[in-house]
């Protein structure tokens, strides 16, 4: 019995220890699937599902975190740019919520703001509401003195974690992963079109177009503050309240201009890889959202002339030639693209009610 017994539990140790390595090597040569392949060298993910099955490695007050997608309104075209974008989010399958910033005068009334919200409403059931009270500056183009509006994100304190980006903007892909980035109060991607490639680190611009926040209420009522006072414009606010602390997000996919493709030179876009061939089709089909940014052509909702048009239009020589990984004058064929999908999403979204 002594024995028999000895040798049950060699065979067990065995077959233990057995499972253990047939396991391991399953796993090794891919004969059972392993689900952290499936995030490719580049960064990408080899199924629309994956980003889903991920969780943040971090923890939080909340049980389980929330996420959401912002953008702010202060007027009827870029309330209409912001449902755009919103919808456009859905198309490439976006999975966190969706909020949307707009002035309180609009909740009620017969202006056609007003008006507008309820359509919304109703085209966009699941869309969270948050009207709040405009922030304003009275410094330089009228354009831009909104802007500070988008700080109410950060009051945004039911969710653990947003992502806030201007409507003047073109979602381009899903950008569920950057949610999962390190914990930082604020992570932003630099101005790269401001910044020299000597510039030091500490004298280096933030972007604010895009802004990857946590929502904290003193923070958000240090930032009103220190906005109304200042009456600087939200890029100069950023830098001068996050400079020293912000996480940085790599400008590339993340951070592009539409006045990139009308430029001679790439080197600041493309850094650290300046010496990196440009190609404007690849740059778009790796990018997750680009800005609406020609000066002194008018942004795409408003009037323009042909004029106008004709002098912004990327260079398209007459003896350049297709190559096998892009067609004649990309940069041309790729910036008119981004007018013309906004032309059509703004007639597929937005005629009922604009």
């Amino acid at each position: 019995m002594f024995i028999s017994t000895k040798r049950a539990v060699a065979l067990t140790c065995g077959i233990f220890v057995f499972v253990l390595l047939t396991g391991y090597q399953s796993i090794k040569y891919n004969f059972i699937p392993n689900p952290l392949q499936n995030v490719l060298k580049n960064g990408t993910f080899d199924r629309p599902g994956s980003l889903a099955e991920l969780k943040p490695f971090w923890t939080t007050e909340q049980l389980e975190p929330r996420f959401a997608y912002v953008q702010y309104a202060t007027d009827i075209n870029y309330l209409c740019n912001a449902v755009i974008n919103f919808n456009r989010l859905h198309r490439f399958g976006a999975k966190h919520n969706q909020v949307l910033i707009f002035p309180k005068a609009w909740v009620e009334g017969d202006s056609k703001e007003a008006k507008a919200i309820r359509n919304i409403q109703k085209a966009l059931p699941d869309l969270v509401m948050r009207p709040f009270g405009l922030l304003t500056t009275h410094k330089g183009e009228a354009t831009w003195s909104k802007s500070l509006t988008k700080f109410h994100a950060f009051d945004l304190t039911d969710y653990t974690r947003v992502l806030a980006f201007d409507s003047d903007s073109q979602i381009l892909n899903n950008m569920d992963h950057y949610f999962l980035a390190p914990m930082a109060a604020v992570a932003v991607p630099r101005a790269y079109w401001l910044n020299e490639k000597d510039t030091p680190v500490v004298k280096q611009v933030l972007g604010s177009h895009v802004m990857l926040i946590e929502p904290n209420k003193s923070r958000y009522d240090k930032i009103v503050r220190e906005a109304l006072k200042s009456g600087d414009f939200d890029m100069e606010v950023m830098n001068h309240m996050f400079k020293d602390s912000a996480m940085i997000l790599p400008h590339r996919r993340l951070a592009l201009l539409t006045g990139e493709f009308r430029a001679k030179e790439h080197q600041k876009y493309l850094a650290p890889d300046d010496d990196e061939e440009w190609n404007a089709m690849a740059e778009v089909s790796r990018a997750y959202l680009v800005h609406f940014s020609d000066w002194p052509l008018p942004k795409p909702w408003l009037s323009r002339s042909d004029a106008q048009w004709k002098a912004a239009l990327p260079d398209c020589p007459d003896d350049e030639e297709d190559k096998p990984d892009r067609p004649r004058c990309a940069d041309r064929v790729m910036w008119e693209g981004f007018y013309e999908d906004y032309e059509s999403d703004k007639k597929r979204y937005c005629k009922s009610w604009l």
